[in-house]
């Protein structure tokens, strides 16, 4: 996990009630760098034709000119190119198959890096809150599937509130 991603770790232990509408700060180009080196790249190019490699050449400023269009509101997901692929096999026909841009691709990774964060931070949060209630509860044991509905309604998951161009998350206590 990254700094930032711990920061906001530490704010949401420390402030139980606080709301995170709003993680599109984590999209920084080091973060969106992080991420491309992560990032698998020998998808096919999308409507634009671009391939990793070109993208690759010039990283840096492509990554910069990512943030500031997110951070103006400017970015808008291109189109997504559509292949009929065959089906599986046995099977008669073909399916339709959607293939984003390079800078849309690494735009969806990065998000879903920032969400998979938050829902371990989730997941290790309900662990703890497991582990202090079984020493309370002195009647009967504290199951797991107890601690999983009061957490449906005290930590709900992560989730995308808003698509681009405003990323917005819903990640923390309902107020």
């Amino acid at each position: 996990m990254s700094t930032q991603l711990d920061q906001i770790a530490k704010k949401a232990k420390s402030d139980p009630k606080v709301r995170f509408t709003s993680l599109a700060h984590l999209l920084t180009p080091e973060f969106l760098k992080e991420t491309w080196k992560q990032m698998n790249r020998r998808g096919a190019s999308g409507i634009d034709g671009e391939t990793t490699k070109e993208f690759e050449q010039d990283l840096d400023t492509r990554v910069q000119d990512l943030c500031e269009r997110l951070k103006r509101g400017a970015y808008r997901a291109p189109p997504v190119r559509r292949v009929e692929i065959p089906k599986g096999p046995g099977k008669v026909g073909t399916r339709p198959l959607g293939i984003p841009t390079v800078e849309d691709r690494l735009l969806q990774r990065a998000v879903a890096r920032i969400l998979d964060s938050l829902a371990v931070f989730r997941e290790r949060l309900l662990g703890l809150w497991w582990r202090r209630l079984r020493r309370r509860s002195q009647k009967d044991r504290f199951s797991w599937n107890r601690t999983l509905t009061l957490g449906q309604r005290w930590i709900p998951e992560p989730r995308v509130l808003h698509p681009y161009p405003v990323v917005r998350f819903a990640a923390s206590h309902p107020r």
